[in-house]
């Protein structure tokens, strides 16, 4: 029997891009504030590496939900359950039917709060394996958002910088 070798999801790779980056960046940041005292350059080299920070979250999104091979589908599921799980959070349970056939898939993303109980009953799309219908996923938005508020975070930061810079009066 052969053993397998474990393989690194590319998002934690792309978690530890991230954080290299941003430690990479510390020490610029901190020889930086030595040698000047307005705080415009940290000031970029912050909202830069948020910028940064925001594009590698975005590609994690887009390469976790687009791993769709050629054989998997899309359906309509239904949430049926929300149970809470042991963080508190509740990951819903969809249904969804394949040739006749009814199967469930937990959701990976936890929701918490009144509104989830209004998420009983609606409809969602479910990726499955068309050769075998009981794996299945849905695509996840969550590292999209994050990554769309860190850019909009560095780009108010550039453009404080701007302001600053260019026309603040002196």
């Amino acid at each position: 029997m052969e053993k397998k070798q474990g393989s690194i999801d590319t998002e934690f790779k792309l978690l530890i891009i991230e954080l290299i980056i941003i430690f990479a960046f510390v020490p610029v940041l901190v020889w930086v504030s030595m040698i000047t005292d307005d705080g415009i350059i940290q000031s970029i080299i912050v909202s830069c590496e948020s910028i940064m920070m925001g594009i590698l979250f975005i590609i994690a999104h887009f390469k976790m939900n687009c791993k769709k091979d050629k054989n998997y589908k899309k359906c309509t599921g239904v949430i049926v359950k929300l149970p809470i799980g042991r963080s508190g959070l509740r990951y819903a349970i969809i249904s969804y039917e394949v040739d006749g056939k009814v199967y469930t898939v937990q959701s990976r993303v936890g929701h918490r709060g009144i509104a989830v109980f209004f998420f009983k009953g609606k409809k969602v799309k479910v990726y499955y394996d068309e050769s075998n219908p009981a794996v299945a996923y849905t695509k996840e938005y969550i590292s999209l958002i994050i990554g769309c508020l860190i850019i909009l975070a560095g780009s108010m930061g550039i453009s404080g910088v701007f302001y600053r810079v260019f026309l603040m009066p002196k």
